[in-house]
């Protein structure tokens, strides 16, 4: 066991055993255990009739708690040491940390379902008693870790973008630089066309001046021969069409073309998974389409948006309005349930999956057994086909909830509800904890088509 050092002595010594600070208007019990005062008199301790120590159980009555004065001595020592400690700098303790405006503690504390800082003594409130805590430093790092994972991510989805660019750019590039050899050709083609007919026309004329330099009688017998020859004409060169580099083709909606293309390495998909209210079994995947049971918990804050209870997790954006339609591969699972939950939902304890529980949903159970959550038990259903796809959508204002079966779109089953609520996909795997329902639930990306309509 690691020993403390003298100063970390000292500062137990001098700390209060419930909040871990330093005396504040320190109080001591009659078993010679002091605590301070706000941290000691809460509502709840004063009201038994025998009190007990935090420390030793020990029982005490009102008359034993002696008054502050008597612990004069204790704070003066407590005083005494942290201006010395002032003076000599932080030395390695916690400085600068804020500390509660109510009971003047040091927020230590991270309040899960509040999502607020907390010192010791608001832990033990009633307002904050029931819920759950972390250590400022735990949840700083969890939050850290998420931010820093996150990050990741985008950036890697962004250097797949960037990739795609630069091949593109290269691409285009290469075409480019293909027309202009193409061009560079024709034009050269012609070129060395035009100087072979000009050294022929030459030719023809140089022949006839060395025929003019003869006698008479031979430029005579000849004459024919050369007004024949002296009948050839050169023809004008023809314009040549397309010699320019097509810039338009190269540079006319360069960036929608671009965009256009994107098409094929881009999905979208209506709905992505909602990592942080996803029940701690569940593994949800990197780009938050698929999810699973894993089999065991892992470590996630108790956050207020997270199912504890229920296998369970929300889609990450909500309807209030509208018609909206997502499809999920349900694959050869045993069981699953798909539909929807208000945003008030018990994401704690048990879950009721019916409209009485806020939910809509409708699932497998046991490889063969279908049915629509509704109370008491559910609706069986009885399917002509195991569906492999699976189609939800949501009609919030006709009030209309329907599943469909996609490799037909015949349909499943149908709520009716007036919705008053923001109504969030739900995604539930079930659990695999045996082994005999393994496979995810995965969104399926729908098809993007780019319309141009001409604008009037």
């Amino acid at each position: 066991m690691t020993q403390q050092g003298p100063t970390a002595a000292m500062e137990g010594n001098l700390s209060c055993p419930i909040c871990f600070e330093f005396f504040q208007d320190p109080v001591s019990l009659k078993c010679q255990h002091s605590f301070c005062r706000s941290c000691l008199e809460t509502p709840a301790w004063i009201q038994q009739k025998e009190r007990e120590c935090p420390v030793c159980r020990g029982r005490n009555s009102i008359d034993n708690i002696q008054p502050a004065m008597s612990n004069m001595k204790l704070r003066n020592i407590v005083e005494a040491y942290l201006q010395r400690e002032e003076k000599k700098g932080s030395g390695g303790r916690e400085v600068g940390l804020v500390v509660c405006a109510r009971h003047n503690k040091k927020l230590r504390f991270f309040c899960e379902e509040c999502e607020e800082l907390v010192c010791a003594v608001c832990v033990e409130t009633e307002r904050h008693a029931k819920h759950k805590h972390q250590p400022v430093k735990e949840e700083a790092q969890w939050r850290k870790t998420q931010a820093q994972t996150t990050a990741g991510q985008i950036k890697s989805e962004f250097a797949n973008l960037h990739q795609f660019l630069r091949v593109e750019e290269e691409a285009r590039l290469a075409a480019l630089k293909q027309e202009e050899g193409m061009k560079t050709g024709l034009l050269t083609e012609r070129i060395t066309r035009l100087a072979s007919n000009m050294a022929s026309l030459s030719g023809r004329i140089s022949n006839i001046q060395t025929k003019m330099k003869t006698d008479d009688i031979s430029f005579l017998q000849m004459y024919k021969d050369l007004k024949d020859r002296a009948k050839y004409t050169l023809q004008d060169p023809e314009p040549v069409s397309g010699a320019l580099i097509d810039v338009a083709q190269h540079l006319g909606n360069l960036r929608f073309n671009v965009w256009k293309k994107m098409q094929e390495m881009v999905q979208y998909t209506p709905v992505t998974l909602d990592v942080n209210s996803a029940h701690p079994d569940l593994l949800i995947s990197r780009v938050l389409l698929e999810v699973s049971d894993r089999r065991s918990s892992q470590p996630v804050p108790d956050n207020a948006e997270r199912f504890d209870s229920s296998v369970s997790v929300l889609g990450s954006e909500g309807f209030y309005s509208g018609i909206h339609s997502w499809e999920v591969e349900v694959g050869p699972k045993k069981a699953w349930t798909l539909g929807v939950a208000k945003e008030g939902v018990a994401r704690k304890g048990n879950v009721m999956v019916s409209p009485e529980g806020g939910i809509w949903a409708m699932g497998l159970w046991n490889g063969e057994e279908y049915s629509a959550g509704t109370a008491p038990l559910g609706t069986p259903l009885v399917l002509s086909r195991k569906p492999q796809n699976v189609r939800v959508k949501l009609d919030y204002e006709k009030g209309e909830l329907s599943f469909y079966d996609s490799s037909d779109m015949s349909l499943i089953y149908m709520f009716e509800q007036r919705f008053t609520e923001r109504l969030f996909p739900y995604f539930s795997p079930c659990l695999n904890s045996d082994g005999t329902n393994p496979g995810v639930l995965s969104i399926c990306p729908e098809k993007v088509f780019v319309t141009v309509t001409p604008a009037y």
